[in-house]
C-alpha cells in the first residue's frame, strides 16, 4: 500500500516559481508508520513529522536525524529526507547545501521526480539555464503530470530566450493544473516578450482571478500595461502589488519607473528609495534612481548611484555610459572617455556609446578618433541626429566643407526641428564666408529655440558681415573708372594674373578663376599698361608664363603677380601648386610645384614696386594622402610668413597659419575687397591693403585676416594715382 502523497509548498520569488516538498502523510496502521509504501516503527514518526515540517530549522533537524541512521533507513526514504532537507536549506538561502541534498537524493533514488524538479528550481535561480532545463525534463520524464515541472521548465526556457517553447510548457502546465496561477503568470510574461500584449494581460488577469493575492501577477500585468503607455492602469496594479506585499522591492522599483516615464520624478525617486531599503544590492535599482536624479539635474547624486551600480555589477554598460555623460558635463573629458570606452568594451553594439565618446574626443580636438567613433556609431544606427551633427563638426574642423554640410543636412532631414543642427550648419556657412546662408540657418534655429543665445549673437555678426560685403560689391560696381593720367615714371606698370581652379587630383576651385577675372579687370581699369591673364596651367605652362613676364617686369616701374589657387607650405617654404601636381609624397613637392622664390625672381628688376598677391592660403588638399618621408617634416596650415627684401611686398589673403575662405557666390571676400579698393583713386598701397584687411575681417566675422609682408621706405606709392 503506497500512501506517499505530495505536500506542495508554494514559494514565490521573482518568477513566481513553485517548489515541491516530498513529504509524508502520516498514517498509523497497527502501530506502524508508513513512508513511501514501506512500514517503519512508530517511534520514527516524530522524526518524519519534523522532516516534513515547513519550519526550516525543525525540518533540517528531523531530516538529519533520519539520515544519520544510514542504511537502516531504506534508500527511497533517505531520498525523501534529502529532498525535504534541501527545501529547508533553500528556504534559508543556503543554496549549495540544498543543491548537494537534491543531488544526493537523485543518486540514491534516480526515480525521485521531486529531487530533479527542485534541483531544476535551484539551478534556474543560479542562472544555470541549460542544466535547469535538463533537470526539469528528467522530472517530467518520471512524472509527466507534474504541472510545476512544466512551469519551471517554461521559466528556464523563457530566460534562455526560447519563448515559443516556453509558451508550450506553460500551456501544458495550465492544462494539468488550471487552478494554479503560476503558469498563467509565466505565459503572460512570455507573451509580453513576443509583443502580444493583449493576450499577456489576459493571462495575468486570469492568474489574479485564481489568486487575488498574487502580487507578482499584478506586477506582470502592470508591466504589460506600461508597454501600451496605459500609465494610470499600470500604477493601479503596482499599487495593488505593494499593498499585497509591501516587502517586495520589485513592485516599488517598477512603480518608480512608471512615475518616471510620466515625468513624476519625485514620486519615482521615493519609490526607488523604498526598493533600495528593501534590497540595497540590486544594481538595477541604483541605476534607475540614478537616471531619475540625472533627469532632475542632481548630477552628484546620479554620479554616486551610477558608481554604486558599477560596483554591484561591473558589466552594467549603461551605468558607465551615463556616468561618462556627467563627467563630460563637468569638463573631466579623460574620465568621461574612460567610461565610454568601458561601455564600448562591454556592449560594442550600442551606438550611443560611440557617439558620446566621439563627441568627447571632439571636445579634446582629437578629430581623427572622434570621426572614427561617430562613423562607427552611424554604421550601427543611421537614425541618430546627434551623431550626424557631431560628425559634421568633425568634418568642419578638418576643413572638409562638403562632407560637413552633408552631415548637417542629414541631421536636419532626420529632425527637421533641430535647432542645434541648423545652428551648426549656420556656423559652417559662416566659416566659409557665406554670411547670407549662415543668417538664414541662424534664423531657423531661433524659430525653434528663441532662447538660443549663441544663435542670436551669431546672427548679429553674420548680418554685419553681409552688409560689409554688400557695400564692397556695390562700391566696385558703382565705381566710375576713368582713363587714368599717370605721372611720368609711372606709366609702365605690368601685371600677371593666374587662376588655377581645375585640378586633376583634388577638388576644383571655381572661385579661383572668377577671382582672377575681376582682379585682371581691375588692373586694366586703373591703367596698367599690360595685364597678362592665364588660367588652369600645369607646371610647365606656369614656368613659361613666369619667364615671359620676367622680360616685361625687367623694364617696368611696377610689376605685380596675382595668384588664385592652391598653395602649400612645407618646412617653412611656400610652394604654388599647378593643376597637374600629383604630390603623392612630400618629396614630390619641389619637382611638381613652383617655389614662391621663382615668383619673386620674376619681378625682382622692376624699378619701383615689386608686388605679389597670393590668394592661395587654402587648406592643403593633398595632405590626407601625401606620404611623409620624415616624421620631423612640418606641413603648415595655409602659407608660411615671408620676409622679402626692401622694395618688395607680398600680400596674403590670410595671414600665415590661417585659411582663406571662398565665401558665397562666385568671388571670395578677399578678391571682392581688393578689386573694390583698387578702383578708389589716390589710395597709398599700404593703406589700400589695410582697408582690404578691414573689409575681409568684417565680411568673415574676423575669421580671415589678410596680411602684408615687406617694406617700401618713406615715399607714398599709389596703385591708382589721382589725375
Amino acid at each position: 500500500m503506497n500512501i506517499l502523497g505530495f505536500c506542495t509548498y508554494f514559494d514565490r520569488w521573482s518568477m513566481g516559481q513553485l517548489r515541491n516538498r516530498s513529504c509524508v502523510m502520516p498514517l498509523i496502521m497497527a502501530g506502524l508508520f508508513w513512508v513511501a509504501g514501506i512500514p517503519i516503527p512508530s517511534s520514527f514518526a516524530s522524526n518524519w513529522s519534523d522532516c516534513s515540517s515547513g519550519d526550516a530549522a525543525r525540518a533540517i533537524l528531523g531530516c538529519t536525524t533520519i539520515l544519520k541512521k544510514g542504511s537502516a533507513v531504506p534508500a527511497t526514504q533517505r531520498a525523501v529526507a534529502y529532498v525535504n532537507r534541501g527545501v529547508a536549506y533553500y528556504d534559508r538561502n543556503e543554496l549549495e547545501k540544498a543543491r548537494a541534498d537534491y543531488t544526493s537524493a537523485i543518486q540514491i533514488d534516480p526515480k525521485n521526480a521531486e529531487a530533479f524538479h527542485n534541483r531544476g528550481d535551484l539551478l534556474l535561480r543560479q542562472g544555470a539555464l541549460e542544466a535547469s532545463i535538463r533537470d526539469y525534463t528528467d522530472a517530467i520524464a518520471l512524472n509527466d503530470n507534474l504541472a510545476s515541472a512544466y512551469n519551471g521548465r517554461g521559466n528556464a526556457l523563457r530566460e534562455s530566450g526560447q519563448i515559443d517553447r516556453a509558451i508550450i510548457d506553460y500551456s501544458k502546465a495550465i492544462d494539468l493544473d488550471p487552478k494554479s496561477p503560476f503558469a498563467y503568470n509565466g505565459r503572460g510574461n512570455a507573451l509580453r516578450d513576443k509583443g502580444d500584449i493583449e493576450k499577456a494581460i489576459a493571462d495575468f488577469t486570469q492568474a489574479i482571478g485564481i489568486n487575488p493575492s498574487y502580487a507578482t501577477a499584478y506586477i506582470g500585468r502592470a508591466n504589460a500595461r506600461t508597454d501600451k503607455s496605459d500609465w494610470a492602469s499600470a500604477l493601479k496594479d503596482y499599487d495593488s502589488a505593494v499593498s499585497i506585499d509591501p516587502k517586495d522591492p520589485t513592485a516599488y522599483n517598477n512603480r518608480g519607473t512608471a512615475h518616471q516615464n510620466i515625468g513624476e520624478l519625485d514620486k519615482a525617486i521615493a519609490d526607488y528609495d523604498k526598493a533600495l531599503l528593501l534590497d540595497s544590492k540590486r544594481a538595477a535599482f541604483h541605476f534607475n534612481r540614478a537616471l531619475a536624479l540625472h533627469l532632475k539635474d542632481n548630477v552628484d547624486g546620479a554620479f554616486a548611484d551610477y558608481s554604486e551600480t558599477i560596483k554591484l555589477d561591473p558589466s552594467y554598460a549603461f551605468a558607465y555610459h551615463n556616468r561618462g555623460l556627467i563627467s563630460q558635463r563637468k569638463g573631466d573629458l579623460d574620465r568621461a572617455i574612460a567610461d565610454y570606452t568601458k561601455a564600448i568594451e562591454i556592449n560594442p553594439k550600442y551606438p550611443q556609446n560611440f557617439t558620446s565618446r566621439g563627441l568627447a574626443l571632439l571636445q579634446k580636438n582629437d578629430v581623427r578618433r572622434a570621426t572614427e567613433d561617430l562613423q562607427n556609431s552611424i554604421r550601427l544606427d543611421d537614425k541618430q541626429t546627434n551623431a550626424f551633427i557631431g560628425l559634421g563638426e568633425a568634418y568642419a574642423k578638418s576643413r572638409s566643407f562638403g562632407q560637413a554640410k552633408a552631415m548637417f543636412d542629414q541631421a536636419i532631414q532626420l529632425d527637421p526641428v533641430s535647432s542645434e543642427a541648423y545652428f551648426k550648419r549656420g556656423q559652417l556657412f559662416e566659416s566659409n564666408g557665406d554670411s547670407v546662408q549662415a543668417a538664414s540657418d541662424y534664423k531657423v534655429a531661433l524659430s525653434f529655440d528663441p532662447q538660443l543665445k549663441v544663435a542670436q549673437e551669431a546672427l548679429k555678426k553674420s548680418e554685419v558681415a553681409q552688409e560689409a560685403l554688400k557695400q564692397a560689391a556695390n562700391k566696385m560696381k558703382a565705381a566710375k573708372v576713368e582713363s587714368p593720367i599717370v605721372p611720368p615714371g609711372r606709366l609702365n606698370r605690368v601685371a600677371l594674373v593666374i587662376g588655377n581652379g581645375q585640378y586633376g587630383r583634388v577638388a576644383s576651385l571655381p572661385n579661383a578663376l572668377h577671382d582672377a577675372s575681376i582682379i585682371a579687370e581691375a588692373f586694366q581699369k586703373i591703367g596698367f599698361r599690360q595685364v597678362v591673364k592665364i588660367e588652369n596651367q600645369g607646371r610647365e605652362g606656369m614656368l613659361a608664363a613666369l619667364r615671359r613676364f620676367r622680360d616685361l617686369a625687367d623694364n617696368s616701374e611696377w610689376a605685380v603677380i596675382y595668384y588664385a589657387g592652391h598653395g602649400v607650405e612645407i618646412d617653412g617654404v611656400n610652394y604654388i601648386v599647378p593643376i597637374d601636381a600629383r604630390l603623392v609624397a612630400d618629396r614630390d613637392v619641389p619637382d611638381e610645384t613652383i617655389s614662391l622664390s621663382r615668383f619673386l625672381d620674376a619681378i625682382e628688376r622692376a624699378k619701383e614696386i615689386k608686388l605679389i598677391i597670393l590668394d592661395a592660403c587654402r587648406e592643403n588638399p593633398f595632405l590626407s594622402t601625401m606620404k611623409m618621408s620624415s616624421a620631423s617634416r612640418s606641413i603648415g596650415r595655409g602659407l608660411a610668413r615671408i620676409e622679402p627684401e626692401g622694395g618688395t611686398l607680398v600680400a596674403y589673403s590670410a595671414k600665415h597659419g590661417q585659411i582663406a575662405l571662398d565665401g558665397k557666390g562666385e568671388n571670395s571676400p578677399f578678391a571682392i575687397a581688393l578689386a573694390s579698393r583698387m578702383l578708389a583713386p589716390n589710395v597709398e598701397i599700404r593703406k589700400l591693403f589695410g582697408l582690404v584687411r578691414d573689409d575681409v575681417l568684417a565680411a568673415t566675422s574676423r575669421k580671415q585676416e589678410p596680411f602684408i609682408y615687406g617694406t617700401l621706405g618713406g615715399d607714398d606709392h599709389y596703385i591708382n594715382p589721382k589725375q
